[in-house]
């Protein structure tokens, strides 16, 4: 598949200043991430766009944040994405950005209540364009370089075929009378606040809402003690404890002698670990 491929500030800028040349103002937009399933943390890993001619891939490591901005917020750009919230989420609360001027074609999926609505599905139900489904991207390391050339035909699908399905979408809304819905769908897309508040594991431990007070400071005082070491070792939190774990914790303090910790982790580290969720639980009973 033909591409180009930009990795630093001078190249990103050469592009975008191209781009302004062209008569179009519209661009198919997706984003690769990592989050918190190799490493620590959110990360912005790949952008792929597509201007209706050139597939474009925007390796972010080595871009200055401000252009990146600069480009995201650029409002006389449309950007065609496909399900927006999780990407607005991503660059809003881990790099301050905000995505501006979005046309967001999953609304329009819904409002034409498609049978599958997974983007692959959508391409091959209205435009008879049948892309193959590789799981094992859902769970690539987009962290890693080089990228494998199967990998970046698989994040470029997903721009490539936007703006023909935007056409499509519109067309079948229009028909509808489904138009005003979906442009205001879109607008609530937009103006939504993705602010979130510091993650913190034990809200999302299966019923945390029913401990007792003294039960919630233990899991809270662990979540602590998690995202300490998973940020030192840069790896996913439930790479230390599984939330699972802190349940277990939690009704027997004797459980955490029965823990594995990644083979990363120096004997030193493991014991301080330890002695950090023994202190946390003995503190508490």
């Amino acid at each position: 598949m033909t591409y180009q491929y930009i990795k630093n500030n001078r190249e990103f800028s050469s592009y975008l200043n191209a781009f302004q040349e062209k008569k179009t103002s519209t661009i198919a937009l997706d984003i690769e991430a990592e989050t918190n399933l190799h490493a620590y943390g959110e990360t912005l890993c790949l952008i792929q766009a597509f201007d209706g001619e050139n597939k474009v891939l925007i390796d972010p490591f080595n871009i200055d944040n401000g252009q990146l901005k600069t480009f995201f917020e650029n409002r006389n750009i449309l950007k065609v994405i496909y399900d927006a919230s999780s990407d607005s989420s991503l660059l809003k609360n881990s790099y301050g950005i905000e995505i501006k001027s979005i046309l967001d074609l999953r609304p329009a999926v819904t409002l034409l209540n498609l049978e599958k609505q997974d983007l692959h599905s959508v391409i091959a139900s209205q435009l008879g364009v049948l892309l193959e489904k590789k799981a094992r991207f859902q769970k690539y390391n987009w962290t890693k370089r080089p990228i494998t050339g199967e990998a970046i035909d698989y994040a470029l699908n997903d721009v490539t075929y936007l703006l023909e399905l935007k056409d499509v979408l519109l067309k079948k809304l229009y028909e509808k009378q489904m138009l005003d819905s979906f442009f205001l769908n879109n607008l609530k897309i937009q103006n939504k606040d993705y602010t979130r508040k510091p993650e913190r594991l034990y809200e999302r431990i299966a019923g945390y809402q029913k401990f007792r007070a003294g039960e919630k400071l233990v899991a809270q005082k662990i979540s602590a003690i998690i995202e300490k070491y998973a940020r030192q070792y840069n790896i996913p939190s439930h790479w230390i404890i599984d939330k699972k774990d802190i349940v277990e914790i939690i009704k027997d303090a004797d459980y955490v002698d029965r823990l594995q910790f990644p083979k990363r982790f120096s004997r030193d580290s493991t014991q301080s670990i330890l002695s950090e969720l023994k202190l946390a639980v003995t503190r508490n009973n």
